[in-house]
């Protein structure tokens, strides 16, 4: 680093800057992001057993923090363009000529007052449970646990975030504004160190019953209720640096041929350094962190079950049971702020019309307040952005930690096994299920840019229930061990000798599965909706159309799968979300699969013996469609994009071959 010329004006010299060139490869470019992750656990656990009764009483404190130190683009990143030494309008000039000038195109660069921060939560939990047998055939387990987990917050109040309901003076008073934890930062302080109403109601009781109907039969049922920690997805701990720190960036102007700056005078110093401690600095960009006043209501399952459980003999039993579980305030991306209701629609291709610096009205609709137009830097003003609930901010404004999804399953469970005897086990299962959700996933956000979530209006939040995408309503499982009759020990050719080396010891393994494909989900990537409205354009089945384009059971991945025509055509998407659901009830393939285990173990001496294993990975070379990369990022095995010209292709993917391992060890 220290032998690389350094450009004045960055924040940090601590990396190589990124320097970018339209027709070269860049160079250089790094930013730093260290943290640690210290957690100090406390719990005890006092069991106390007195006649019939087994109790437990105990808790758990929890103390985490994750201090966090960045710098990210500190040292800045400069972009050279052949237009400045160039003619306007004819191809010309040279990127690496422009460098050798110091004439930068464009630069960015990140200016810190907080580049070390610290966010830190703590957890308490207390519980109390009774194991309790009630006769000779009941036994009653009682139990209740309470759990606390305290909003994420600053170590010192150094985080800011958005209040939805606080006047923003930058906005005509309208509500919303960038809000700062604690009370040390005059008229932006929030007044409370974090925005979510700490949860003290997680009271979970559970409940359970064995009854031995009879010697060999055995009914079990439970209720418990579950929660989960607070959860805040990303890698930021909640805490959020707005005010704080900035990016200043700049741009070449006249078509290119005026550069931003020379890069021998430096990153230009005439912009505003932080910090910025003040309730509209994020006025007129995407807004701030959000973190909804419910959030800290805890996720939690309701668990419940019923099953049955008979032994046949002395080795073998099978049990039928009932399953379900329900979610509720499930991480999600279902509820943003900052979005039209749908009826908005009607008013088509005047969403985009734009006003103009000094018109205060326009189609009818007047600005939202004094400045507006000149305050918005990150997004144009439009008619769809002057009628948003907080038209300061570009964006939507979702929840980090928005919590309002729900979930369930219901699923009937049958299972008999074989135990161990005469060198046989053997087990074998059979799950018949079904699976709801609106909210796939901790790291919700993940699944919107796949398209699966994030996708419908929250006026409409009702059509966000559908299949879950992982949903598998049959699967069957089966697997068992053989030891083979032969050698010491076993029904054949026990006398040991070299017989025995070469016969003996041998066993197979296997296990074989086979379940019911996972569902498909729809699009069109042709969706002229402003993004104000935070909707995608799902298609639906038009009624009484087949959309299936040839047999599924005898299919040709050359030809679609799916039908075009039976869909809602992707020219309707104007202004239009359409009607289809978030997950259809279509699914991709099946898959079965079967994996084989050979291993011989041979007794060297009384302390030593040589294990050789030889495993086939699905043995039979099955190849089964599975999801491709470009079929909305991976969920999909053919293309379901009705915009897109190959709609209902196969991807290209396949489950892995055959794959064959052998090996050795000596065990001793």
């Amino acid at each position: 680093m220290d032998e690389i010329p350094k450009i004045s004006g960055v924040y940090s010299h601590a990396h190589t800057p990124a320097l970018n060139f339209s027709e070269y490869s860049g160079y250089g470019g790094a930013g730093d992001f260290f943290t640690t992750r210290p957690t100090y656990v406390a719990n005890d656990t006092l069991t106390w057993i007195r006649g019939k009764h087994t109790f437990h009483v105990g808790g758990e404190y929890r103390n985490a923090s994750y201090p966090t130190h960045t710098e990210d683009n500190g040292s800045g990143t400069f972009s050279f363009s052949n237009l400045s030494t160039g003619v306007l309008g004819i191809p010309s000039g040279n990127s690496m000529a422009s460098f050798l000038l110091g004439t930068v195109s464009s630069a960015s660069a990140g200016f810190y007052s907080l580049p070390d921060w610290k966010p830190k939560s703590d957890a308490l939990g207390l519980f109390v449970g009774d194991t309790w047998k009630l006769t000779a055939k009941l036994n009653v387990t009682l139990g209740l646990r309470w759990d606390m987990f305290r909003p994420s917050v600053e170590a010192e109040d150094r985080t800011s975030f958005f209040d939805p309901i606080g006047a923003n003076p930058g906005a005509g008073n309208r509500p919303g504004r960038l809000a700062f934890a604690g009370t040390k930062w005059g008229a932006a302080s929030f007044g409370e160190r974090h925005p979510e109403k700490t949860f003290h109601k997680g009271f979970a009781p559970r409940v359970g019953f064995a009854y031995t109907l009879t010697p060999k039969t055995v009914v079990r049922t439970g209720y418990g209720v579950f929660f989960m920690q607070n959860f805040y997805p990303g890698w930021n701990g909640g805490i959020a640096t707005d005010g704080f720190n900035t990016t200043a960036a700049f741009s070449s102007s006249q078509g290119g041929l005026q550069p931003a700056f020379l890069l021998q005078d430096g990153f230009p110093q005439n912009f505003a350094q932080p910090p910025f401690i003040d309730s509209t600095y994020r006025n007129g960009q995407g807004g701030p962190n959000y973190r909804p006043f419910d959030a800290n209501q805890l996720p939690y399952s309701q668990q419940w079950n019923l099953s049955v459980e008979h032994q046949f003999t002395e080795h073998f039993y099978i049990s039928a049971a009932y399953v379900g579980n329900k979610g509720t305030r499930l991480l999600s991306q279902l509820s943003p702020l900052n979005v039209l209701d749908p009826k908005y629609l009607a008013l088509g291709n005047k969403l985009n019309d734009q006003f103009t610096p000094g018109q205060t009205v326009l189609d009818g609709v007047p600005i939202p307040y004094s400045g507006w137009v000149e305050q918005l830097t990150s997004c144009p003003p439009s008619v769809a952005q002057a009628l948003l609930p907080y038209p300061q901010y570009c964006g939507n404004i979702y929840g980090q930690n928005e919590n309002v999804g729900n979930s369930s399953y219901h699923s009937l469970q049958l299972k008999a096994e074989k135990r161990f005897s005469h060198g046989i086990w053997m087990l074998a299962s059979y799950t018949l299920s079904k699976s709801l959700s609106d909210a796939e996933s901790a790291q919700s956000a993940s699944t919107q840019w796949a398209g699966l979530s994030g996708v419908i209006s929250p006026y409409e939040r009702h059509r966000n229930k559908s299949l879950a995408s992982l949903d598998l309503p049959q699967i069957l499982a089966v697997s068992f061990t053989y030891q083979l009759p032969f050698g010491n020990g076993r029904r054949f050719l026990s006398k040991g000798g070299i017989v025995n080396k070469i016969l003996g010891g041998w066993e197979v393994t296997s296990i074989a599965r086979a379940s019911s494909g996972t569902p498909l989900f729809f699009r069109s990537s042709f969706c002229n909706v402003p993004s104000q409205f935070a909707a995608g354009c799902i298609p639906a089945i038009l009624p009484g159309a087949d959309p299936y384009a040839q047999d599924r059971g005898n299919y040709d991945p050359r030809k679609p799968l799916f039908n075009k025509s039976a869909f809602e055509p992707a020219d309707s998407f104007n202004f239009y979300l359409g009607k289809g659901p978030r997950v259809s009830n279509l699914r991709g393939f099946g898959y079965h699969n079967q994996d084989f285990g050979l291993t011989k173990v041979t007794q060297i001496s009384e302390k030593v013996s040589l294990q050789i294993r030889a495993e086939a990975f699905n043995v039979w070379n099955w190849h089964i469609f599975t999801q491709a990369g470009d079929n909305f990022t991976g969920f999909n095995i053919v293309n379901t994009d009705v915009a897109s010209p190959s709609f209902g292709m196969w991807g290209g993917s396949v489950s892995p071959p055959r794959n064959i391992q052998v090996g050795a060890k000596i065990l001793f």
